[in-house]
């Protein structure tokens, strides 16, 4: 998996890429990214990150990013 995603990433096409990244947050594979789905990658993300970063990340700051990416993106309000 790790592997086809890297050759999607480096090689694939515009629209490889972006139902690669949509594939990535929608983790029930229902065709849609609900918000706890996204917090669930962002809370990884900002973990892999780690908690010496600067500056500091805020244990709130995955929930305000991803409430800020709805309110900006989300057409099915």
């Amino acid at each position: 998996d790790f592997v086809a995603g890297l050759s999607v990433i480096l090689r694939g096409t515009i629209d490889d890429r972006l139902n690669w990244a949509f594939n990535l947050y929608d983790l029930n594979k229902d065709g849609c990214i609900t918000k706890e789905e996204m917090l669930d990658i962002m809370k990884s993300i900002y973990d892999m990150m780690g908690k010496y970063t600067y500056p500091a990340l805020r244990e709130e700051a995955p929930r305000e990013h991803v409430e800020s990416f709805f309110q900006k993106m989300d057409r099915n309000k």
